[in-house]
This record gives C-alpha cells, sequence and structure tokens, in this order.
C-alpha cells in the first residue's frame, strides 16, 4: 500500500474509487480521496472527498473502461481537481499556444 495508489472499496451496492492520500501510523487506517462511484454498472465522477477506511477492505483498481473512456475520464476527472498542469498534458494543449 502507497500513497498515490488507486483503490475500490465497496460499500453495499456501491464501489467507490479513490486513491490512497494518507495511511495511518498503524497502516491499518487508509484514507483515500473518492473521485468516483459506480452503481448499477454506471461510473459517475464526483467531486473529490476524503475518506477513512480499513485497509483489508480495500482492493486494487484494475482496469475499468477501455483506453478512450480511459482518457476522457482522466480529462474529467483533471477538470473536476482543477488541476491545469494535469489537463494540458492529457488534452496535448498548453495555454498560449497554437494549433
Amino acid at each position: 500500500m502507497e500513497i498515490g495508489a488507486w483503490k475500490k472499496v465497496k460499500i453495499g451496492d456501491v464501489t467507490v474509487i479513490g486513491y490512497v492520500s494518507h495511511i495511518g501510523y498503524s497502516g491499518i487506517q487508509i484514507e483515500i480521496v473518492r473521485v468516483a462511484r459506480i452503481k448499477n454498472g454506471e461510473v459517475k465522477w464526483t467531486k473529490p472527498t476524503r475518506l477513512l477506511f480499513e485497509k483489508h477492505r480495500l482492493e486494487p483498481l484494475g482496469r475499468l473502461l477501455d483506453e478512450k473512456q480511459d482518457k476522457t475520464a482522466l480529462i474529467d476527472l483533471a477538470l473536476l481537481t482543477k488541476d491545469k498542469e494535469w489537463f494540458e498534458e492529457l488534452t496535448g494543449k498548453r495555454m498560449g499556444e497554437r494549433q
């Protein structure tokens, strides 16, 4: 388990998706930043929210989307988190550059 690792956790009929943002001193309590949830097979991007889980509940994220969907989802996530540099990297555009 390391900071930045993508994880998923099942909560009832919803699967929460996020990345590890903090590991407690004992290594048992793990804080993730939730960025999406899956319900009835539908992925919904959410406002990033910090949540705390026990380590044993977290699973590796694996692959959710195909390559094209991945890029679109990452662009959406960059916008949601207001990460201008990442957005520009994903879209291949830098502000002020002409195409």
